[in-house]
């Protein structure tokens, strides 16, 4: 897969918000081209990021 399209594929994931697609991203982190690593990075960042809205309805 092209490094482009390979990295808007893992940007999408990231959006997802899903754990379940944690494990898909994460052997990215280590992608010989850096745009890849870096999307890999953010994507999953994204995913393990706490939810505003839970803070909102834990309140």
């Amino acid at each position: 897969m092209e490094t482009e399209i390979l990295g808007h594929t893992i940007y999408i994931l990231g959006a997802t918000h899903a754990p379940k697609a944690l494990p898909m991203i994460e052997p990215f982190l280590n992608h010989p081209d850096q745009d890849v690593r870096e999307e890999a990075r953010l994507a999953a960042a994204e995913i393990t990021a706490s939810n505003p809205e839970d803070t909102i309805h834990n309140s």
